[in-house]
C-alpha cells in the first residue's frame, strides 16, 4: 500500500497541473511540486487556506474578493474559476481553478496556469490587427477571416496543427480546409451566428492524419475599412493536456478509493477491450502471486463464493446500468489455500461511450474478513452461554418477545434446574459442577427438534421453548429429556447422580390474545412445577 501511495504521489508531482488537497478545516493535506513552481511558494510558506489568500492576495480588499467568490462557488456547486493571483516574485499569474469533493472530509483543487492564453486573448482584442511578429511565431494557430469565412491568413502555428500549407488554404472557406469529428451541421449553425456575437469560445474536435486532435477555439472579431469586417480565429491544440487531464482523472479516482489509507486492492476494468488489470495487493489478498492471475473478469467470477455470487452480479449490473452511483458489494473470495475471504468490493464507471455503455470501471477490494468474523463472534457471544453453548437469557427474552406475535401457537415452555448444584460445587469443585452443567445442557438438547429453543438462563437453570407443541406433546419431550438424565447416570462416572428437577407449561390455545404476557404467564407456571418437583420427585 505503501509503495502504491508513494507510486501516486510522485505520479502526480510530475504532472504539469498544480494539485492541492485540503480538508473541511482549510488545511492543506497535499501540493505537489507543480503548484510550488508555479506560484514560488514553499510547502513550509502555504500550509493552510489562510496562508494562501494572505499571500495570493496581498491586498485586503483583492484577498475578500477571492474568498467570496470561493464561497459562492461551494454554495452553487460551481466547479471551475479562474483566478489573478500574485506570486512569490511579486508578479501576476492567471490560474484556473477546478474543485470537486474526494469525500466528505477532503476536497481536490486542479490548478491550471492559463496566464498566456490570458494574455495573447486580452491582446488580441485590445488591437485592432495583430504585429506580425506575434501573429507569426505565436504558441496558438491564428487564422484570419474574412466576413465569409474565407482564409486570408494563417500563422505557422496553424500549419503546424493541421499539417497544411498556408499557400494551399489561401482564400478557401474555412470548413472546407479543416476536417471536423463533430456533426458539421451543428457546428455550421454555431458558426453561422458568430457574426452576431463580440467573440466566440469552445472546444472542438478535428480530425488530422486520422487522429483526433482536441483544441481550444476562440473567434473573436474587428471592424476593418478594407474588409468591413474581420474575424481571428485562435486554435490552442490541447490534445496534450487532454491527455493528462484523462491521466489526473485516472489518478483522481484511484486516490478518491484509496485515501482511507487501508491496504487494499485495486482493479481496473476495460470493459471494451474484456482486460482487467489487478495490482499485486489483489493478488496477494488472496494468497496469489499477479503472474498467476488471468487479467479477465472470469479471475473474479470464479473466485466468488456461490452463495454471494448471484446478488454481487446483480449489484455490478446494477451499477453498469446507471441504476446506482457507485458498485457496492461484500462477498467471500476463494484463497489460493481454499479457505474462504471476506471482501468489500467498491467501484466505479469512469467512462462511458455514446450510447450509455460502460467502457471502464475502476475499484478496490478491501479484506473485511477479520471485521466479519469478529462480528460473527461478537453476534455469537452476545446470544450464547460460553460454557455449553446453548442460548443466554439475553436471546431467550428476545425470543419470548418474537414468539409472542408469531402464529406458531400452541407454545409450550419447560424450566429445568439441576438438583444440589451447589453442593457439588463445593464438595468436588467447580470443574466437577461445570461438567455437571455441560452434561445437562447435552442431554436437553440431544432430546429437542431443530427448531426447538433451549437456553441456559442461570447458573443451574435452563429453559426450552417449544414451538407448535401441545400439552401432552411438551410432556413427551419432558420424559425424553429424564431419560437421557439416566442415560448420562448410567454411562458417566459421576461422583453424585445428575438430578433435573423440570417443570413445563403449554399457553391456553383457546384464548385469542396470545401476546407476551400469555408467554410470560406460561413460563411463570412452568417455573412453579419445576420448583414442586424438586420436592415430589419426577414429573
Amino acid at each position: 500500500m505503501e509503495r502504491d501511495d508513494q507510486l501516486m504521489k510522485n505520479l502526480i508531482n510530475k504532472l504539469s497541473i498544480g494539485v492541492v488537497i485540503a480538508d473541511q478545516q482549510g488545511q492543506f493535506l497535499f501540493t505537489n511540486q507543480t503548484i510550488r513552481e508555479m506560484t514560488g511558494y514553499t510547502e513550509a510558506e502555504i500550509k493552510t487556506m489562510k496562508d494562501w489568500y494572505k499571500k495570493a492576495y496581498p491586498d485586503p480588499k483583492s484577498r475578500e474578493k477571492a474568498k467570496r467568490y470561493f464561497e459562492y462557488d461551494l454554495e452553487n456547486n460551481i466547479q471551475d474559476r479562474t483566478y489573478k493571483i500574485t506570486t512569490a516574485a511579486g508578479d501576476y499569474k492567471y490560474f484556473n481553478f477546478r474543485y470537486s469533493q474526494l469525500d466528505e472530509e477532503k476536497m481536490l483543487f486542479e490548478i491550471i496556469d492559463i496566464s498566456h492564453r490570458i494574455q495573447q486573448k486580452q491582446e488580441l482584442k485590445n488591437q485592432n490587427i495583430i504585429f506580425e511578429n506575434f501573429f507569426t511565431n505565436s504558441l496558438e494557430g491564428i487564422i484570419l477571416l474574412n466576413s465569409e469565412f474565407r482564409i486570408l491568413d494563417a500563422n505557422n502555428k496553424f500549419e503546424e496543427i493541421f499539417e497544411i500549407s498556408k499557400s494551399d488554404i489561401k482564400n478557401k472557406l474555412v470548413l472546407n480546409v479543416v476536417d471536423l469529428y463533430e456533426e458539421s451541421n451543428n457546428i455550421e449553425k454555431e458558426i453561422n451566428e458568430i457574426l452576431a456575437k463580440e467573440d466566440w469560445e469552445n472546444e472542438v474536435r478535428f480530425k488530422v492524419d486520422n487522429k483526433i486532435k482536441y483544441c481550444n477555439v476562440h473567434i473573436f472579431s474587428v471592424d476593418n475599412k478594407e474588409h468591413d469586417r474581420l474575424i481571428y480565429a485562435v486554435v490552442d491544440d490541447i490534445t496534450e493536456s487532454k491527455e493528462r487531464e484523462k491521466e489526473l482523472k485516472e489518478v483522481k479516482e484511484r486516490l478518491e478509493l484509496a485515501v482511507s489509507g487501508a491496504t487494499i486492492g485495486i482493479w481496473d476494468w476495460n470493459a471494451a477491450e474484456e482486460y482487467i488489470h489487478f495490482n499485486e495487493n489483489w493478488a496477494q489478498m488472496l494468497g496469489y502471486e499477479l503472474s498467476e492471475l488471468e487479467n479477465n473478469l472470469n479471475t473474479w467470477l470464479n473466485l466468488v463464493h456461490p452463495d454471494d455470487k448471484e446478488q454481487a452480479l446483480k449489484d455490478l449490473e446494477d451499477h453498469l446500468e446507471g441504476k446506482t452511483e457507485k458498485y457496492y458489494n461484500e462477498h467471500r473470495l476463494k484463497t489460493k489455500s481454499g479457505s474462504w475471504k471476506w471482501i468489500r468490493d467498491i467501484g466505479k464507471v469512469t467512462e462511458r461511450d455514446e450510447a450509455g455503455n460502460a467502457i471502464r470501471i475502476v475499484g478496490v477490494h478491501i479484506d473485511i474478513d477479520r471485521e466479519k468474523r469478529a462480528a460473527a463472534e461478537i453476534e455469537y457471544l452476545s446470544n450464547h452461554d460460553e460454557l455449553t453453548g446453548l442460548y443466554n437469557r439475553r436471546y431467550f427474552n428476545e425470543e419470548l418477545k418474537r414468539l409472542s406475535n408469531s402464529r406458531k401457537y400452541p407454545i409450550s415452555i419447560i424450566v429445568g434446574d439441576i438438583n444440589r448444584l451447589k453442593d457439588i460445587n463445593d464438595n468436588y469443585g467447580h470443574s466437577m459442577g461445570d461438567r455437571y452443567i455441560k452434561k445437562t445442557a447435552e442431554a436437553i438438547k440431544s432430546s429437542l427438534r431443530t427448531e426447538d429453543i433451549v437456553a441456559r438462563i442461570g447458573g443451574d437453570e435452563f429453559v426450552v421453548i417449544l414451538p407448535d407443541t401441545n400439552y401432552d406433546a411438551a410432556e413427551e419431550v419432558t420424559e425424553r429429556i429424564l431419560d437421557r438424565i439416566e442415560e448420562v447416570n448410567k454411562n458417566e462416572e459421576l461422583p453424585e447422580p445428575l438430578s433435573v428437577a423440570l417443570g413445563y407449561e403449554t399457553t391456553d390455545c383457546k384464548n385469542q390474545d396470545h401476546g407476551i404476557k400469555n408467554i410470560k404467564k406460561c413460563y411463570n407456571k412452568a417455573d412453579e412445577k419445576m420448583y414442586e418437583q424438586k420436592f415430589t420427585g419426577r414429573c
